[in-house]
């Protein structure tokens, strides 16, 4: 009896000891996670702390009773409950992380951006290296692009023996220059060579790249708001073509969400591609909106705050590839599509085979369905104001499918995928902090849309585009429109007081600065005085 006795200890030592290690490893994975909680700062710290002391009086539960004799059934049952919560509670430490990752990488590929500068020299010149310019006259611009030709000459003055400089106004007579060996080099930014390659016939035959300098992206602080409390203001860019979203392209897509965090609702201000807005990159030169891309995403901001007099906080940009892989990593999404039509594909293919055709009515859209859906634009009577309301439709989906119960299933892979096809300009401690706000508040949200569909389409001479090709067709704003943008603002920022309420029915925009002192502006005069 006394050996039976002896040899059941070491076994209750045994199993004691598994017990203990169990424990040990759930406390460590509690301990790690929770840290991951309290430091990111996307949950609410109640929450996190509530379910601190939860998980305390269980692991202190599961060590007492590791320390008294049980039965075979029980210490198994007891086991596979360590093992459940070590995996709930490690996995959501992993999404956590994975989510702060995730954020941090979208804002750190915003700010780490670069504008690239070209040498350029003839391609039927004898020179094959910057060494060959010593001596040698190059030309920079000194007009729009003036920053970074003179960031360019700084660099080159360094690596270059006597360099001659000559500068000119434009890019255009730049190049004349360089073809009739005035100069022997010209130095233009990307921007420009990809609009010179565009507009120009044969012009990556006539010109070779010697070098190419990068310029990083000059950071622009502004001052942090409580956004749990203060509206704010975010500019959402769809790039209108393949690629990364850091790009300097054309932006087809052009949205400004007003959001007020007390009220809980959203304004969502559509703008026309086309429309015709004094570009500050080119002093304040009437151009189009989605010309404003070409010289950067500051420069769209710049531009849409001072049109409409309304700080613009933050921003966030997307390209082509980036609504289809969104779209399609969560699984498609409803959209009550307005008309029948046929759109040419992500390639911007006129194929028959690679057309991509709606019918009216609700439908389950894919991602290269809801990219063609967000485009169109060319059926008669509906045309941009229609594109408008669908790309709001669209984003209007894609929320309502974020914070479904399903996202579940597919927050992992859209994790991974983010930070290649969404940057944002958003801190990370900005967007931990609104979220946590609302997982605590946890009240509705709404969104009202505004659209503009007042104006009229015209032929005007854009700034980016030299007037040789001619007139544009652009849209002119009507007055109504942009003080309908203003008063959602001011609406938003500094809710209304009655017994200071007024207005004059003969001036209604007389508290719009950017309506009446803006020499630039041309306005659609037939929607304000219709007749």
């Amino acid at each position: 009896m006394k050996q039976t006795k002896k040899a059941q200890k070491p076994k209750r030592y045994y199993t004691r000891t598994i017990d203990l290690f169990f424990l040990l490893i759930f406390l460590i994975i509690s301990i790690i996670s929770f840290t991951i909680a309290f430091s990111f700062g996307i949950l609410p710290h109640t929450w996190v702390f509530m379910g601190a002391v939860v998980i305390f009086l269980i692991f202190i539960g599961l060590f007492l009773v590791s320390l008294r004799k049980m039965p075979k059934w029980f210490i198994l049952v007891k086991r596979a409950f360590i093992i459940v919560l070590c995996v709930i509670i490690g996995g959501s430490g992993y999404f956590l992380n994975k989510s702060r990752m995730t954020i941090n990488r979208m804002n750190q590929n915003a700010q780490s951006s670069i504008t690239k500068l070209h040498i350029l020299t003839a391609k039927n010149s004898n020179i094959s290296s910057i060494k060959d310019l010593a001596n040698k006259t190059i030309g920079f611009q000194n007009g729009v692009d003036k920053k970074n030709a003179a960031y360019a000459q700084k660099q080159l003055r360094s690596s270059i023996a006597n360099m001659q400089v000559k500068e000119e106004l434009d890019y255009t007579t730049l190049l004349s220059d360089l073809s009739l060996n005035e100069v022997q080099a010209i130095v233009m930014s990307d921007v420009y060579y990809g609009m010179s390659k565009s507009n120009m016939k044969d012009f990556e035959k006539q010109v070779t790249i010697l070098d190419t300098i990068e310029k990083p992206k000059e950071s622009s602080q502004k001052e942090e708001k409580d956004i749990t409390e203060q509206p704010f203001t975010i500019y959402l860019s769809g790039l209108d073509n393949m690629g990364s979203p850091d790009q300097q392209t054309r932006t087809d897509t052009n949205l400004i969400l007003i959001v007020n965090p007390k009220a809980n609702h959203i304004d969502m201000v559509s703008l026309p591609r086309d429309g015709f807005i004094p570009n500050t990159a080119l002093q304040n030169a009437n151009d189009k909106l989605t010309h404003t891309g070409l010289y950067g995403v500051d420069a769209s901001v710049e531009t849409i705050e001072q049109f409409f007099n309304i700080p613009i906080d933050y921003y966030a940009r997307v390209s082509f590839n980036s609504l289809i892989e969104i779209v399609d990593t969560i699984g498609g999404i409803d959209v009550d599509v307005e008309i029948n039509f046929c759109e040419q594909d992500e390639n911007r293919s006129f194929k028959k085979e690679d057309l991509i055709c709606l019918k009216k009515g609700k439908q389950h859209l894919n991602g290269k369905q809801a990219l063609a859906y967000s485009r169109h634009r060319k059926t008669e009577g509906y045309d941009n104001a229609g594109r408008e309301r669908a790309q709001q439709r669209i984003i209007k989906a894609i929320i309502n499918k974020l914070i479904s119960p399903s996202a579940i299933t597919y927050i992992n892979k859209l994790l991974d995928i983010a930070p290649n096809y969404v940057i944002t300009n958003m801190p990370t401690s900005q967007i931990t902090s609104f979220v946590s706000n609302e997982l605590e508040d946890l009240k509705p949200w709404t969104i009202s849309s505004i659209s503009s569909d007042n104006g009229v389409y015209d032929n005007q001479y854009t700034a980016s585009l030299s007037s040789e090709y001619g007139k544009s067709d652009v849209y002119l704003f009507a007055k109504n429109e942009v003080h309908a943008v203003v008063n959602a603002y001011d609406g938003a920022s500094q809710p209304l007081d009655m017994s200071n309420y007024h207005f004059d029915v003969s001036n209604l925009y007389q508290d719009t600065p950017a309506i009446n002192e803006d020499p630039h502006i041309v306005w659609d005069t037939m929607a304000d005085n219709p007749h």
